[in-house]
Formats: structure tokens, C-alpha cells, sequence
């Protein structure tokens, strides 16, 4: 799992589930689709998930 760059202009960060394709998510659709994914684990577990930059930070917020 990899998480894009923060940036402020925009709501949402590009997320890479298993080396697929970016996709661009809010934190809910991001949270979501982990839920799905991966039922049980912490979206945010460092383990788990590798942030391009200010983890656990989504734009807007």
C-alpha cells in the first residue's frame, strides 16, 4: 500500500493498493477500501502502509 504526496489544492491523496494504479481517495474512501482490503488491520499501521510524506494527513482537514 502506498500513499501520494500531500498536497493542499485538492482533498484527496493517490493511493496504490498492491502495486496497482494510483488512485485518487478521501480518507473515508481510503479508509473504506482497507476496510475492505484488508478487514481487521490499521489503515494507518506503518507496517502496512508506506507514506510518500506527512503521514496519516489528508488535504482539507
Amino acid at each position: 500500500m502506498q500513499v501520494g504526496p500531500y498536497a493542499d489544492d485538492h482533498q484527496y491523496r493517490l493511493i496504490s493498493f498492491c502495486g496497482a494504479h494510483h488512485v485518487p481517495m478521501s480518507r473515508r474512501q481510503f479508509e473504506e477500501q482497507m476496510a475492505e482490503d484488508f478487514p481487521g488491520e490499521d489503515p494507518y499501521d506503518s507496517e502496512l502502509v508506506v507514506w510518500a510524506d506527512h503521514p496519516g494527513r489528508w488535504p482539507g482537514e
